[in-house]
C-alpha cells in the first residue's frame, strides 16, 4: 500500500512538472514552431501604412487601430513614411500619408516609444520596420530619433550581401530583434537602417478594385531576392489637378483580406516557389489575416482574435479629410464623386 502511494506522488509531480515544462516552453512571435526558423523562413502579418489610422474614419486612413492595438494583436511588420515636421525641425520625423495636409499622424518619437514598451514588456518578439523615406531624410536623421527613444540595444544589422539569417529564438536571444528596413538613402553610416532592395523585393502596390492580384516584381524592377512582400490592399484612384492619390477601399475589405488574401498568397508562393515574408494588408482586423498568416507558417492558429475597430466603418464617400488646403478639399471632393465609379 506504501510503495503504491510513493509511485502515485512520484506520477504527479512526473506530470506536474511535465506540464510546467509545456507551459514554459518557449514562443517567438507567438508560436514555439517558430523558434527555430531562420527569419527569412516565417510570414509576418504587415500594415500597410501602419500610422495611418487617426483620425478615425479618415479618407486616406489605412488602419483603424493604433499601433499598440496592432502590436497586442499580432502584426509583427510595420510600413512607414518618413517626412520633415511641419514646424521644419530636425529633432524628428513626421509620419504622414503622402502629404501631410491629407494626413497627419505626428511624430516618430511617440510612436518609437509605443515599440520600445511593447518590446520591454514581450521579449519573445521580433518585430520590423518598413520605412518609404518620402523625404530623402539622411541615416542619421533616423538615428538620433531611435537612440532618444532608447531602442539602440534592440537594433539588429544584417550585412550587406549576406543571405544567412540568424533564428528567431536566436535573435530573441541575443535581444537584437528590431529590424529596419528602407527604401532610399541607406549608407554605412547608419548599419542597422539597411537597404531594403538588398534583401526584399515586393510585388505591385497599386491594385485597384476588379483588377487580378498580381505576383510579379515591381522593385527592385525584374530582381528577386530572398525575401518578399506581397503588398495586398485595393486603391482607388483619384486625381486632383496634376496629383494622383490612392484611396483606401474599406468596403470592401472582409473579401480583400478573406478568400482574395489566401488565393492571393497561395498565387505568389507558387509563382516564386516560396512564401510571401511580409503580407502587407489594409484594416488588418476585418477579414482572415491572422489565419492566413498562421496557415502560410505552417502552423496552427493560436486564436487570438484581432481588436475590432470601435465604430470606425466608413466608405469613401463618407471619408473625412484632415486639413484646409485647396488639394485637400479639392481631394474630398473628388473622392466622394468617384466613389461609386470604384
Amino acid at each position: 500500500m506504501r510503495f503504491t502511494f510513493i509511485s502515485s506522488a512520484v506520477a504527479l509531480v512526473a506530470s506536474t512538472m511535465i506540464l510546467r515544462g509545456a507551459e514554459a516552453q518557449q514562443l517567438c512571435n507567438g508560436y514555439a514552431e517558430l523558434c527555430a526558423k531562420t527569419y527569412d523562413q516565417v510570414v509576418y502579418a504587415t500594415t500597410h501604412n501602419a500610422y495611418a489610422y487617426t483620425p478615425p474614419g479618415a479618407l486616406a486612413a489605412n488602419q483603424n487601430n493604433d499601433i499598440p492595438t496592432q502590436l497586442k494583436d499580432g502584426i509583427r511588420a510595420f510600413m512607414l513614411d518618413a517626412y520633415n515636421l511641419p514646424s521644419g525641425a530636425t529633432n524628428d520625423i513626421e509620419l504622414c500619408h503622402s502629404y501631410c495636409s491629407l494626413l497627419d499622424a505626428g511624430p516618430l518619437s511617440k510612436v518609437l516609444g509605443q515599440f520600445k514598451t511593447f518590446m520591454d514588456q514581450n521579449p519573445n518578439e521580433v518585430i520590423s520596420i518598413f520605412w518609404e523615406n518620402a523625404a530623402n531624410l539622411t541615416p542619421a536623421r533616423f538615428q538620433s530619433v531611435y537612440q532618444a527613444a532608447g531602442l539602440t540595444p534592440y537594433l539588429y544589422t544584417q550585412t550587406s550581401g549576406s543571405t544567412t539569417w540568424p533564428t528567431l529564438a536566436s535573435m530573441i536571444s541575443s535581444k537584437k530583434r528590431l529590424l529596419n528596413f528602407v527604401d532610399s538613402g541607406a549608407d554605412a553610416s547608419v548599419p542597422w537602417l539597411m537597404a531594403e532592395y538588398d534583401f526584399i523585393f515586393e510585388t505591385p502596390y497599386q491594385i485597384t478594385k476588379g483588377s487580378e492580384y498580381p505576383c510579379t516584381i515591381d522593385r527592385p524592377k525584374g530582381q528577386e531576392r530572398g525575401m518578399y512582400v506581397m503588398n495586398h490592399f485595393i486603391s482607388g484612384q483619384v486625381t486632383v489637378g496634376d496629383q494622383t492619390f490612392d484611396v483606401p477601399q474599406s468596403a470592401i475589405v472582409e473579401q480583400t483580406n478573406g478568400p482574395d488574401l489566401a488565393s492571393h498568397a497561395n498565387k505568389c508562393t507558387e509563382t516564386f516557389n516560396k512564401i510571401p515574408n511580409f503580407v502587407a494588408v489594409d484594416f488588418y482586423e476585418q477579414g482572415s489575416v491572422l489565419q492566413t498568416v498562421a496557415q502560410l507558417n505552417g502552423v496552427s492558429w493560436n486564436g487570438q482574435a484581432p481588436t475590432p475597430a470601435a465604430g470606425t466603418k466608413k466608405s469613401a464617400a463618407a471619408g473625412k479629410i484632415v486639413g484646409a488646403s485647396s488639394v485637400v478639399v479639392g481631394l474630398a471632393a473628388a473622392a466622394a464623386a468617384a466613389a461609386f465609379a470604384l
